[in-house]
């Protein structure tokens, strides 16, 4: 063809179209190249190739399969009202094997409708079941991260102007600590934990927590809540132990402790009762003329004539004492909790009233103070027959009280003061399997007098929330009670403080579940003696800390220890809360502590609670590495394993942090100086000490360090330095001979090498363009034959890199192959 010409083609090209012209009946058609476009497009709209492909690869799949197609398709046709899965219409009774066929295809279309109905059933159930879950985490997380919020989002009530300044303030008092979140009282409160906890840690003897608060209380000179931590001294002077019981539960319940607790509640208002007829005498000392006799029959007959009672009497035939009614005295003996003066006035006049005289005689002998049986019967007569319809309150009452007569007065005459009716009500309870026996006064029915028929609304607790939660915990009421207060933002602190002082003697009742409710009520837990309910002490806790944890971590860590018993998927809650406070403050150093330079550890807070048990101290900061790493916070999560002797995940989240910056500049990534330094300083301690880590991983670490260098070099500009490090790197050959081998090598690399082989790649064949652009401006002054070498060696180094790339089981960029062979043509 080569030697034939233009006529000779010409000739050829006739001898062609006369062929095409003689011999055929087709008609010559001439087109034009719009018109055979245009027709081509045609064809093209008119035909399916996606569905056609789609038919022809399932026949060939059925046709694999042993199926026949036509058939197949014949028998999906017949069935065509299958498609609704409706029952096919019945045929004439007549024509049996119409009628079978039909009754066939209906029972079978009737399973496939009733399975169908049963998925969509059950995909609808799990569908709702997994949302429904979904947000009840969701609303826990909330509710957890909101302050002031109980569980049963029940917020706070509003204070009313009514409510004493001094432990009822809304605002932060931060005058003892600028910059902190923690006002006065949390403070107070904050370094009796500190104390207490400390004596924990050192192994001593632990210090009553209820007295340390107390101390902070006095100090803070509020009498109100002095008067509070007083009661709460009262009821933990229990002489009762967990150890004598299976669990907390069983002693809450026990019949024992009840009354134990009540003996104390009922002692607890008697002593602040003495106190305030002292406090009434003194302030009038003219009136009372007590003199110098102590004892309390004097005490209160000259509280008597401060406080005459002479408007309550129409009328009085069991005489006096010194002008004061003779029940009058009796009762407020008993008030004060003295039952010998009580007895010593009866014996006195028991020429007045023998019978009650040997009454109250066995009362205060028994230490239960209860009548016997016979006792009791007869007391109780005598009230109905003459004691009930008597004008004197006084001996109603005091028939009341000692022989549990009438259980349903309220003796408003006499009570004139909530403590005084709780105070009588105490003294005539009694803890039985019979919550609702007849003429007695149980102590679940006072509690379900006190909270559901009274409530919150009776004792106006929004005005006076200390004197309802009183009345909770004197009634072995406390989880209510502390939720009640905590309820309250102003007295929140003196909730949590009062819940972990029961809860270090033991006394309170926590769920099992930590995303539980702050008060529930589980049925399963249900007494006859008591009512139970139980308290999320690990929310409050954590609800409370939230407040301050970002301005006193210390703190928050000194409540955190609370929990260390606490369990929270496996491990400690203590390690989950300090590895959230660690988070959300970043105090890395000053929590957990730093390594030197030497390799030392410099202790941190954390210290302090770990310091008898280093492998728990390891843990917990290897707990809170990997928190920090699940969210992304991998330069920390560096420190943190290094830390706690993670040393292989160390170096694995430092690569893959070096590899996500080594070809950037220290200009234009701003991270990359800060990594280098960091990586640097670990690789110089890890040989200096000899720290035994993975070959592959340390390795990788050197190799992506050299690399660091490599690309310093490379934006530097210093070509050759960069082209002798790549070169003892050996990572890419230099040689087309070298290619299979550095192609075999590639692959023992990790992903953190792998994904920089086309920047290094790009990076090594710029220097090689850069170096002979050098070369080529020397040459035009001066020819060597080095030039001519150095072109050589960089061709040759530019094909090898061309071909290794092409070679490489990894997929490069497309823009990257392109720019290679780009730049291998500018060697040419």
């Amino acid at each position: 063809m080569a030697g034939l010409g233009f006529d000779d083609l010409l000739q050829q090209a006739e001898q062609l179209t006369t062929t095409l012209d003689g011999g055929t009946e087709l008609p010559r058609v001439q087109r034009n190249f719009q018109q055979l476009l245009d027709a081509g497009q045609r064809l093209c709209s008119k035909s399916n190739f996606g569905q056609d492909d789609a038919q022809i690869k399932a026949s060939l799949l059925l046709s694999a399969q042993g199926k026949d197609v036509p058939k197949v398709s014949d028998r999906l046709k017949s069935l065509t009202p299958a498609q609704s899965f409706e029952p096919l219409e019945t045929v004439c009774d007549t024509d049996i094997e119409s009628f079978l066929k039909n009754e066939r295809e209906n029972a079978i279309l009737a399973v496939v409708e009733e399975q169908k109905q049963k998925t969509y059933a059950e995909v609808e159930k799990r569908h709702w079941q997994t949302r429904l879950n979904a947000w009840e985490k969701e609303k826990q997380q909330i509710l957890n991260k909101l302050i002031g919020n109980d569980g049963t989002m029940n917020f706070s009530q509003e204070l009313t102007e009514q409510m004493s300044v001094s432990y009822y303030r809304s605002s932060v008092d931060t005058t003892s600590n600028p910059g902190s979140n923690m006002d006065s009282w949390e403070l107070a409160y904050a370094r009796q934990v500190h104390m207490y906890n400390d004596r924990i840690i050192e192994g001593g003897l632990p210090l009553n927590l209820s007295e340390l608060c107390k101390n902070a209380a006095e100090k803070m000179k509020d009498k109100n809540l002095f008067s509070v931590w007083k009661m709460v001294n009262y009821l933990t002077d229990v002489a009762a132990g967990v150890g004598q019981f299976p669990s907390i539960l069983a002693q809450r319940t026990s019949k024992s402790v009840l009354v134990a607790f009540i003996a104390q509640a009922r002692k607890f208002l008697e002593d602040n009762y003495v106190e305030y007829m002292l406090n009434t005498v003194y302030a009038r000392p003219h009136i009372a003329q007590r003199g110098g006799v102590p004892g309390t029959l004097n005490l209160v007959k000259s509280f008597l004539k401060v406080q005459p009672t002479h408007n309550l009497m129409q009328g009085y035939d069991d005489g006096e004492i010194d002008g004061i009614p003779l029940w009058a005295v009796i009762f407020y003996c008993l008030r004060c909790g003295d039952l010998d003066a009580a007895v010593d006035v009866a014996k006195q006049n028991e020429h007045i009233i023998p019978e009650f005289y040997t009454w109250i005689q066995e009362y205060a002998h028994n230490n239960g103070r209860k009548l016997s049986s016979a006792s009791a019967n007869k007391m109780k007569i005598q009230y109905k027959r003459s004691v009930s319809g008597s004008a004197d309150p006084y001996k109603i009452a005091v028939y009341c009280i000692i022989g549990h007569c009438d259980v349903t007065d309220v003796h408003t005459e006499v009570a004139k003061r909530a403590e005084d009716y709780l105070w009588i009500k105490l003294s005539q309870v009694e803890v039985t399997d019979k919550p609702y026996a007849d003429d007695l006064l149980t102590l679940y029915r006072l509690q379900t007098l006190l909270v559901d028929e009274y409530g919150e609304s009776h004792f106006n607790a929004a005005s006076n929330p200390l004197l309802y939660f009183q009345i909770l915990m004197l009634t072995c009421q406390f989880e209510q009670a502390i939720e009640f207060l905590s309820r309250f933002e102003a007295l929140r602190c003196h909730a949590v403080h009062i819940a972990l002082a029961l809860n270090v003697q033991e006394f309170l009742l926590t769920p099992l579940s930590l995303h539980a409710k702050m008060l529930t009520c589980d049925p399963v837990d249900n007494s006859a003696c008591t009512i139970i309910k139980k308290l999320n002490l690990c929310r409050l806790i954590m609800m409370y800390t939230r407040k301050f944890e970002l301005t006193d971590p210390r703190e928050a860590l000194n409540y955190f220890y609370f929990l260390r018993n606490v369990k929270s998927e496996g491990q400690s809650l203590l390690a989950h809360c300090t590895s959230e406070l660690v988070r959300e403050t970043g105090e890395f150093e000053m929590l957990l502590g730093k390594l030197n330079p030497d390799g030392s550890r410099k202790p941190g807070v954390i210290d302090k609670y770990c310091s008898k048990d280093k492998e728990q101290l390891r843990k917990l900061i290897s707990k809170v590495a990997a928190d920090t790493e699940a969210k992304g916070l991998h330069e920390d999560a560096v420190h943190l394993h290094d830390l706690c002797g993670n040393h292989d995940q160390t170096l694995t989240l430092l690569n893959r942090l070096l590899s996500m910056v080594i070809s950037s500049s220290d200009d234009s990534h701003p991270d990359r100086s800060r990594l280098k330094h960091l990586s640097l300083s670990i690789a110089e301690r890890y040989r200096n000490h000899a720290v035994e880590t993975s070959q592959l991983l340390r390795s990788t670490f050197h190799l992506l360090l050299d690399l660091v260098s490599f690309f310093d070099l490379y934006h530097a500009n210093r070509v050759e330095q960069a082209l002798d490090v790549m070169r003892e790197l050996q990572i890419l050959p230099s040689s087309t001979e070298q290619v299979h081998s550095k192609v075999t090598a590639f692959k023992l690399y990790s992903d953190d090498i792998r994904q920089n082989i086309a920047n290094i790649l790009l990076a090594t064949m710029n220097l090689l363009v850069r170096q002979c652009k050098v070369q080529q401006n020397l040459n035009k002054s001066v020819v060597t034959k080095t030039g001519d070498s150095v072109f050589a060696n960089a061709r040759q180094y530019a094909r090898a890199l061309i071909t290794f790339a092409g070679m490489l089981p990894y997929h490069l960029p497309g823009d990257a192959t392109a720019r290679l062979v780009q730049l291998e043509v500018q060697l040419n």
